[in-house]
């Protein structure tokens, strides 16, 4: 069965679980989860982004946050690709840290956003790891409670939800969080409606409706034909110039076709422009992503290849088209 598309619009929540692959962990030591931390909060401040939670245990994480203008794919294309080149070059290891798409459940807010908090700052607690949430110094309960010296988490959102004092907020968040230690884990808060939706029957017909209706909708992105050439340089081991010469070298060949090919899929340009910028006809540009699209295809290493750059695009280049799906 296809995997369904995500579903992304302004202001959405979503509970974000991210699992290492083949079950690895993602954080071995404590400068893995400081490193982790720090581009969440990075991210967090560029993206605008409201952090409700977060837990990070060893083979594992969660997020709870709610999107602004940025789209929840472009955020975590960021902070999973940045954490595995940095952690990769921590190990001194290459390859996949994470297991394939992670996964992000759009939850009604009103109806389920404070149970969602209680049940992700305790996983370190269901998982054995500790006895009390307090004892886990990587997440969202020890930092609102100023155990780690800075806040990660948009701890006047949380804590708005619980008090409008600090002192009192605080009270009242120890106690909803304790309490859960005591009462049964309620499956019925972890149902979903059209594998993608945790939330009553209307909430979810009306989402589905709206993703329906966007459904034609495409991202591209606000790179230059100069940041195409530049990318597939670095990926390819080659000079910008080589790719950029009129000569006929095998492999310079390559790489505008390739160069080509990602201007159109990701950054939406005509063969004319991609044409104009190279001095080839329409024509010739059109065949050579013909060629990259048949080659992609068949061949392991294009397909490598064209991933790595999809990637590194995704995260550092903004979408140029957003989704806008409303909800009343």
């Amino acid at each position: 069965m296809a995997r369904k598309p995500r579903i992304e619009f302004p202001g959405a929540v979503y509970h974000v679980i991210i699992r290492g692959n083949n079950r690895q962990k993602i954080l071995t030591d404590n400068e893995d989860y400081r490193n982790f931390l720090k581009l969440l909060k990075l991210y967090m401040e560029k993206f605008q982004f409201v952090l409700y939670a977060y837990v990070l245990m060893p083979n594992h994480v969660h997020i709870l946050a709610e999107t602004g203008s940025i789209p929840l794919s472009r955020i975590m294309q960021a902070l999973q690709f940045n954490y595995t080149q940095k952690f990769n070059r921590r190990h001194k290891r290459v390859g996949h840290l994470f297991q394939g798409r992670y996964k992000a459940i759009l939850c009604q807010k009103d109806t389920y956003l404070l149970e969602l908090i209680r049940y992700i700052v305790l996983n370190p607690v269901r998982a054995h790891l500790v006895k009390k949430p307090t004892d886990w110094c990587w997440s969202s309960f020890y930092d609102l409670l100023r155990l780690r010296g800075e806040h990660i988490v948009s701890a006047e959102a949380v804590l708005g939800l619980f008090g409008k004092s600090p002192s009192a907020a605080v009270r009242s968040l120890q106690k909803y969080i304790n309490d859960g230690l005591t009462g049964e884990h309620n499956e019925s808060y972890y149902k979903l409606k059209d594998q993608r939706i945790l939330g009553e029957a209307e909430f979810a017909e009306e989402i589905i409706k709206a993703t329906i209706s966007a459904a034609d909708d495409f991202e591209y992105y606000n790179m230059s034909i100069d940041d195409a050439v530049a990318l597939v340089a670095k990926h390819m081991g080659i000079g910008a110039e080589r790719i950029k010469t009129i000569t006929r070298e095998r492999l310079a060949a390559k790489a505008r076709g390739l160069v080509a090919y990602i201007c159109k899929v990701f950054g939406g340009r005509k063969a004319c422009e991609t044409g104009k910028y190279f001095a080839r006809s329409d024509a010739i540009i059109s065949r050579m992503i013909r060629q990259i699209e048949f080659e992609k295809n068949g061949n392991e290493e294009i397909k490598k290849l064209i991933k790595k750059i999809e990637l590194e695009i995704q995260a550092n280049y903004r979408p140029l088209l957003v989704r806008e799906i409303k909800v009343k």
